[in-house]
């Protein structure tokens, strides 16, 4: 099976590490219009956005902890800010020790 996004933008929860970022990669790949990523970890975020961005995916990382109610909704309003709208939505974040 081939995945093709056409130019499709989406938000990737937990993807500054793990299945997360590899579905980030993947999506970049694929033909990705932009991706938002976002973990807890502003250095490990900014580093992956750079990376996803130097495969020709404009990536823009945004810091939240998914713990706090109020995150989803501002990655939301960040990824609709950053790209217009948002196309997909794939929620690999996962709980870890603190």
């Amino acid at each position: 099976m081939e995945l093709q996004l056409n130019g499709k933008v989406a938000l990737v929860t937990g993807s500054t590490q793990g299945i997360g970022r590899a579905i980030a990669e993947t999506l970049a790949r694929c033909g990705a219009g932009g991706l938002l990523v976002t973990g807890r970890e502003k250095t490990r975020g900014d580093a992956v956005a750079e990376e996803l961005s130097r495969l020709g995916t404009p990536t823009v990382f945004v810091a939240a902890d998914l713990a706090d109610p109020a995150a989803p909704a501002l990655l939301a309003q960040a990824c609709i800010e950053r790209f217009g709208r948002i196309d997909a939505l794939v929620n690999a974040a996962g709980l870890t020790d603190r």
